[in-house]
């Protein structure tokens, strides 16, 4: 069924395609009658504008189009904004960042968490609005493309059916054989959205289908064996015959009906729309199916339980969510300097699934359904223009459901301000306050190597953070401290637990570029302390620097040479479960004190940028255990290299 709808989407595709580069011309105007009969080429500037929707489609979020030069050889989406991971070292394996205060559950299934920076959700999709189409393809290759390879091919392509209508799709493509065995991965999506944007209507509709394939080798036997001489595909794994599979489809919309008047503005000598009462409805409907499929031989002992029996091979998890919001939000007036918006909004969601169940006797076993919904109301005020004091206050409570009792409320202030003589440095302090009910699967689940039964209190979070910004000066300075009752993690059996021990976590982030002539030079610190390492294990120190040598070639091309380096202190890493997913605590073996060091040299010329880059070089000449995630070795030295080519006209 999931194949004969992706075969239908595609072709639906394939036909709205050529219909998008029809619907926006690239310029053309053809002269009134009596004049020469040709037709000329009126040249369109090209300008791209990209926003993201927050707060259930309440507010746009402005990002500016990936066109930078620097740091286009750090592609991978674990490591891309992350100082520091826990990684299970092949492209497209499950990973966490370090960072304990950008950690978050980016999608609603909860065993998706570890591969959630693989997957597109729309939280993060990008909207666009664009005066020519703009098209971008991506590609990224290993030096061998028949042994240990590793391709990534991204492509996007958006066009306005006209000045307010905008189609966009994107295809994401990548595979990785990995350079040890049983460790290759698939992943893919493909996504469809468009926007409408007019005075009084703000429409967005999109489709998601997300998969993920990985081979699970359960890492090496002993972490020694990368130094007893032999070649990497010929270490023994933990297991052979095992993989996961994850699928989803995502279909969401968010409408809004804008009241509102005209406003005349004087330097443009036109009437400009102001919004006053905005009515919105989002609507969401998530699918997730896990498959866990071990077909080891009997006397293989890595599980430590086996539930149903040597002839059950495969375990199937299937997850839905529909949510449904309703959304009523009062503007601010931009001209008015003591002005605030204001929102209310009435939410719905509703839960169906079913995982394996218990035995019924030797040779079958039942399944377990989920059923289960929440009624929440929410709402906020802010102030999001001007030169002021902006902030943003919003909360919500479950009211009815499984969740009731939930209580999330949030809050930014930031004031913009000139200093060093950048007139956009501002600073901004955030706060949360957070009653959160444990996930469902974290407290009852059933597999063939696990099942839990848990009845956990709901996790209170205190959260504050203040962050400092120096855009024109490549400044940033951050403080986090959180304060948490009744912390959940999962426990080192691999299970999800919780402690009743009072945990505080505070956090010290600074990020600054250095440049003399044609010497540029970047350092990210991060230092980070839990008061209970017994429950939550993280480096103390974690660093990335990156340096490079910066020059143009024939006044055209933009060349970079340079090397970054990776590196926290040894902790007790989290180690890794093959059949949920799930990172979870160790105390038997510190990892760390290994700097991972990359060469490389980025070029681009006009619109086209080019990327080489040589992985993890100090697995040639430095002596230490290079793993991350007990018992998974990062990638040996290898070469990648990129291409990225964009069209705006």
């Amino acid at each position: 069924m999931l194949k004969a709808r992706f075969t239908i989407f595609s072709m639906a595709i394939l036909i709205v395609i050529p219909v998008w580069l029809k619907a926006q011309p690239r310029g053309g105007m053809k002269l009134q009658e009596g004049q020469d009969d040709v037709v000329k080429e009126k040249e369109i500037e090209s300008k791209v504008k990209l926003w993201y929707l927050k707060g259930n489609g309440a507010f746009q979020d402005s990002t500016q189009l990936d066109t930078i030069h620097d740091y286009s050889h750090i592609y991978h989406p674990v490591l891309k904004n992350a100082i520091t991971a826990t990684y299970t070292g092949n492209y497209g394996n499950p990973g966490m960042t370090n960072n304990f205060f950008q950690r978050g559950q980016q999608t609603s299934f909860f065993f998706l968490q570890s591969r959630q920076d693989y997957i597109l959700t729309p939280e993060k999709v990008k909207y666009l609005n664009t005066t020519t189409p703009y098209t971008r393809f991506d590609f990224s290759q290993s030096e061998n493309k028949s042994k240990n390879n590793e391709t990534r091919f991204d492509v996007i392509h958006s066009q306005n059916v006209s000045p307010f209508w905008n189609w966009t799709f994107r295809t994401n493509q990548e595979k990785s054989d990995g350079q040890y065995s049983a460790q290759d991965a698939k992943n893919n999506f493909v996504a469809v959205n468009t926007n409408y944007n007019r005075d009084q209507w703000n429409v967005y509709a999109g489709l998601i289908s997300n998969s993920i394939k990985n081979s699970e080798n359960g890492g090496l036997t002993s972490d020694s064996i990368i130094f007893n001489g032999q070649k990497p595909e010929y270490w023994p794994v933990n297991l052979s015959e095992s993989k996961s599979k994850f699928n989803s489809i995502n279909y969401y919309t968010t409408a809004e009906y804008r009241i509102g008047k005209y406003d005349f503005n004087e330097v443009d000598s036109v009437d400009v729309f102001r919004p006053i009462i905005g009515i919105m409805y989002s609507a969401e409907h998530d699918r997730y199916t896990q498959e866990f499929l071990d077909e080891e031989d009997t006397t293989n002992t890595f599980f430590e339980n086996t539930y149903y029996g040597p002839d059950y091979t495969k375990d199937v998890i299937k997850f839905n969510r529909l949510s449904n919001i309703f959304q009523l939000k009062q503007y601010e007036n931009p001209n008015r300097k003591y002005s605030f918006g204001k929102r209310a909004f009435l939410g719905h969601e509703i839960y169906r699934g079913s995982t394996p169940g218990f035995e019924v006797n030797d040779s079958t076993h039942q399944r377990v359904d989920i059923k289960h919904s929440n009624l929440y109301l929410g709402g906020g005020i802010f102030r999001e223009q001007g030169r002021f004091w902006l902030w943003n206050f919003d909360g919500k409570i479950y009211m009815a459901g499984r969740n009731a009792g939930q209580v999330e409320l949030n809050g930014i202030i930031a004031k913009p301000f000139t200093f060093w003589g950048d007139s956009t440095a501002s600073v901004a302090f955030t706060g949360s306050l957070e009653n959160i009910v444990p996930d469902y699967f974290q407290e009852t689940f059933r597999s063939n190597h696990f099942k839990w039964d848990n009845d956990f209190e709901a996790e209170q979070r205190i959260t504050m953070g203040a962050k400092f910004n120096v855009p024109q000066r490549k400044l940033e300075i951050a403080v986090n401290y959180a304060a948490i009752n009744n912390f959940l993690y999962n426990n080192y059996e691999a299970i999800p637990d919780q402690t009743k021990t009072e945990i505080l976590v505070m956090s010290v982030y600074a990020d600054k570029d250095f440049n003399f002539r044609n010497f540029y030079f970047r350092t990210r610190v991060l230092w980070q302390k839990s008061s209970e390492k017994e429950y939550l294990h993280l480096p103390e120190w974690s660093a990335f620097v990156n340096t490079y040598y910066q020059f143009t070639i024939s006044k055209v091309m933009f060349t970079q040479i340079g090397a970054d380096m990776r590196y926290n202190t040894k902790y007790y890493a989290d180690a890794y479960a093959p059949s949920t997913g799930l990172f979870y605590l160790q105390n038997e073996t510190e990892y760390g004190n290994y700097p991972y060091i990359d060469i490389y040299a980025n070029l681009r010329l006009k619109r086209t940028r080019v990327f080489f880059k040589w992985v993890n070089i100090g697995t040639n000449f430095l002596d230490g255990t290079y793993m991350t995630t007990p018992n998974y070795p990062m990638p040996r030295a290898t070469f990648r290299l990129g291409v990225s080519w964009a069209f705006y006209d």
